[in-house]
C-alpha cells in the first residue's frame, strides 16, 4: 500500500508546473519553444539508435533532476512517415511516435559516435523487448541485474515451462526510468560511449546531461537551446563546448 501511494505520489508531483504568479502551480498543458514545425525539422535527420533529450519547464519534478536536461529516449524507427521512439514516462515503457518528446521547450537528437549498424539495430532490439514495463520511481539503475533477467526471460519463453516462468517472475520486478532505459539500451557500447553511473542526491545514476560527452555528436537541437540558458541552468563544461561548436558549425 505505501509503495503504491509512493508512486502515485511520485507522478503527482511530475504533472505539477510552477507559475510565477498566483496560484504558482497549475496541472495545464502551456505552450512549447519548440514549435510543431521547429520538431518535424527535426526528423529527417535521424538514424534509429539516437538519442534525445529535452527539458519541459515549469514542472516541480524539475527541482529533483540535477543538470539542463531533463528526460532522454531512445529513436527505434528513423524515417518520416512513422518515426518511433521508446520512452518511460509515467505510465510506464511506452512506444510512440518521436514528435511527442522532440515538442518541448529545450531538445536535443545525439547520434553515437564510431558505432555499427547491427550495434544500432542491438541497442534498439533492447528498448523494444521492455515495452510495457513500469516506470521506476525508485530510480535503482540495476542495469546488469536487468540484462540478465530479460536474457532469462526469452529462455523461459522458449522453453515455456510455467514454473521456471513463475520462478523468474517472483526475482524480478522490471521497471525503468527514463535515462535508465537508454543506458540500458546501449549498455553493449558503456565504455565507448561513457555511461557511467555517478552517486547524485543520494542515488547512482545516469542523467540526460551526462549523454552530452564527446563518444556523441549533436545532430539537432532546438532554435531554444544555447550556450547561455544551458549554462544557466547548470550543464556541464564539456557539453556547453558542445552545444558552441555545434551552433559554431551551423552559421559556417
Amino acid at each position: 500500500m505505501f509503495k503504491e501511494l509512493y508512486r502515485k505520489l511520485i507522478f503527482f508531483f511530475g504533472d505539477i508546473r510552477r507559475l510565477n504568479t498566483f496560484p504558482y502551480i497549475t496541472w495545464s498543458v502551456h505552450e512549447h519553444k519548440v514549435d510543431y514545425d521547429e520538431a518535424l525539422e527535426a526528423l529527417p535527420l535521424i538514424t534509429y539508435g539516437d538519442v534525445g533529450i529535452h527539458r519541459d519547464s515549469g514542472y516541480l519534478s524539475n527541482l529533483a533532476i540535477p543538470g539542463f536536461m531533463k528526460h532522454a529516449w531512445i529513436h527505434v524507427q528513423d524515417g518520416t512517415s512513422n518515426p518511433q521512439i521508446t520512452e518511460a514516462i509515467s505510465e510506464g515503457v511506452i512506444l510512440r511516435n518521436a514528435i511527442y518528446p522532440i515538442f518541448s521547450d529545450f531538445s536535443i537528437i545525439l547520434s553515437p559516435k564510431n558505432v555499427t549498424d547491427n550495434e544500432r539495430k542491438g541497442a534498439c532490439k533492447k528498448a523494444k523487448h521492455v515495452i510495457g514495463e513500469k516506470y521506476d520511481v525508485n530510480f535503482k539503475f540495476d542495469i546488469e541485474e536487468e540484462l540478465q533477467y530479460y536474457t532469462g526471460k526469452d529462455k523461459v519463453k522458449a522453453k515455456r515451462d510455467l514454473i521456471e516462468s513463475q520462478r523468474y517472475i517472483r526475482a524480478y520486478d522490471g521497471a525503468f526510468s527514463c535515462t535508465e532505459l537508454v543506458s540500458y539500451a546501449w549498455w553493449h557500447k558503456r565504455e565507448e560511449l561513457r555511461l557511467y553511473r555517478k552517486k547524485r542526491r543520494g542515488k547512482s545514476v545516469i542523467i540526460a546531461d551526462d549523454f552530452l560527452n564527446n563518444r556523441w555528436e549533436i545532430k539537432w537541437l532546438s532554435k531554444s537551446v544555447t550556450v547561455a540558458v544551458a549554462k544557466k541552468y547548470g550543464l556541464h563544461e564539456e557539453g556547453l563546448k558542445m552545444i558552441e561548436d555545434f551552433l559554431h558549425s551551423k552559421e559556417n
